[in-house]
């Protein structure tokens, strides 16, 4: 009877599923690719190789392209307004399938209510999420610009707990942002051990990322160090004249942190500008003083390097560079960012002002992207004013893998997916292989390029047909099909914790005042 059963079950046709044929593949284990085929049954990768399509299965003809398991951002803001935006636009042209969020030291809260509303509406992307020790201070200390009481921090160790045991990958931290940024040392070694006991890592935008980046870069070493967990550098920059060429030292405090016995690594996003307000072009609040502007100017390249994006008391600015506005209107360049501070923040005043700050060095970029310890991050929201949130992936691709050949193709597929699938331990994405997930990206490497600019900072992407997530096409040559079958990505099997505090979603807040 058993063998009867089981010759019936040989007989019986395979289960429908999706083929893609004649494309040239990259696992993303940094393998050069190789003309196959694969075929997807459900949300999981089944077979490699040469595959004759069978009947009711749905074939796609990759010829000519490059078949790459999904990208994975390391540093994104995509979960704001994405059950608005279910189909996440800007980050699936880009060929991302997965976004890391509850970045910067912000973070949803609860996640475990989170997690929840993406499993009752999905969306098209994959979400994993960090807690925010800036959203856990904030709730618990207000504002304050103070060390926290023990009690306090109990409090806050005692949160980041049920956040880590509800899925949280590790602990962020925004150390230029508030209150992030009045967390000392001491407190934030602390709040990361709780992630550590639970092996998490932690992430960190860096107290300083100009002159003093650093003395910064080396405490997040140090915390990461104390606690005996991998640590990551945000979006990493150094983002002033005095500080520029130093993209091999950078790499020197990797190497040297692995031969103590260290796991440090970064992510990046292709661009030489960051994106906040005028105000942190100077560090400080004292806005009255010429001298700061005139050091804060010239740190960054000068007026020139200095570009608003949007000015509500006189549009007529907005696009223009201070050197550009001074021309215009006789006014040196501080009187320039000393009156936009006063009409937008003086007493009284309601306007808003947003700027682009030109602050990097082309050769530390191109070193940061060669580095095989940092992956790559878009560190955009679905709707946002810089470039990076529609552009980022395909700049690596189209940019710095084809045009100036700074890595190779295989290298730069690894560090968009296997690196930071293993950094964030997503153990069945991240890679081409039997039994993985379904997270497909299908691209033609000799187009393939970024077309986002500061005007048009939503601008699509071309050269990215085709995008998969769990054995979904959420884009399919070039168009949306409107599928969501993104999921929610807690880390491990822990179950959602819930306790009587837990009485709303609070989404994620980034503060204006950082140099993102």
């Amino acid at each position: 009877m058993i063998s009867a059963v089981c010759a019936l079950l040989a007989l019986a046709p395979a289960p429908s599923g999706l083929v893609i044929r004649n494309g040239v593949v990259y696992d993303g284990t940094g393998s050069p690719g190789r003309r196959e085929d694969i075929r997807i049954v459900g949300d999981t990768i089944l077979d490699i190789g040469k595959i004759t399509p069978q009947r009711g299965d749905r074939v796609i003809d990759a010829k000519g392209l490059a078949v790459s398991p999904g990208f994975i951002d390391a540093h994104s803001h995509a979960d704001g307004g994405v059950f608005e935006d279910p189909d996440a636009e800007t980050h699936i042209r880009q060929g991302i399938t997965t976004s890391f969020v509850g970045e910067d030291g912000f973070s949803s809260y609860p996640l475990a209510k989170w997690f929840d509303k993406l499993r009752r509406q999905p969306v098209a992307l994959n979400f994993g999420s960090f807690v925010g020790e800036g959203t856990i201070r904030q709730r618990v200390m207000g504002m304050a610009d103070r060390k926290p009481t023990p009690a306090e921090l109990n409090q806050m160790r005692e949160m980041i707990d049920v956040e880590m045991r509800s899925g949280a990958r590790g602990l962020s931290t925004g150390l230029e942002y508030e209150p992030n940024r009045y967390a000392d040392t001491d407190e934030v070694a602390t709040c990361a051990l709780v992630a550590a006991k639970r092996h998490g890592i932690y992430i960190s935008h860096v107290r300083n990322e100009d002159n003093h980046a650093f003395q910064s870069f080396h405490e997040l070493v140090e915390i990461a160090r104390r606690n005996h967990m991998p640590g990551e550098i945000n979006h990493i920059k150094i983002a002033s004249t005095r500080v520029w060429h130093r993209a091999d030292d950078v790499k020197q405090l990797m190497d040297d942190a692995v031969k103590n016995g260290e796991d440090i690594t970064a992510d990046v996003y292709p661009y030489l500008f960051w994106q906040s307000t005028i105000r942190v072009v100077i560090m400080t609040e004292q806005f009255e003083d010429r001298a700061q502007w005139e050091q804060g100017i010239k740190d960054v390249g000068g007026p020139e390097n200095i570009r608003l994006t949007s000015y509500s008391p006189d549009k007529s600015w907005a696009g223009k560079t201070l050197a550009e506005i001074s021309t215009m209107t006789g006014k040196d360049p501080i009187t320039i960012a000393q009156e936009i501070i006063a009409e937008c923040y003086g007493p009284g005043k309601h306007g808003s002002e947003s700027v682009v700050v030109t602050a990097m060095s082309e050769d530390d970029l191109k070193g940061f992207i060669a580095n095989p310890r940092i992956s790559f991050c878009s560190d955009g929201g679905l709707h946002g004013t810089h470039p990076r949130g529609a552009g980022s992936f395909p700049r690596v691709l189209g940019v710095y893998v084809r045009q100036q050949h700074v890595i190779p193709l295989q290298e730069a597929i690894r560090k968009m997916t296997s690196q930071p699938a293993k950094r964030f331990g997503l153990s069945d994405r991240g890679r081409i292989a039997p039994g993985m997930k379904a997270d497909i990206t299908i691209f033609d490497p000799d187009t393939v390029i970024d077309t986002a600019t500061v005007e048009k900072p939503e601008a699509a992407p071309v050269g990215i047909p085709t995008v998969i997530v769990n054995g979904v096409p959420v884009m399919l040559d070039g168009k949306f099909t409107h599928a969501h079958p993104g999921r929610p990505l807690p880390m491990g099997s822990y179950k959602p914790i819930m306790t009587a505090s837990n009485l709303a979603l609070v989404p994620a807040q980034e503060s204006a005042g950082s140099r993102g």
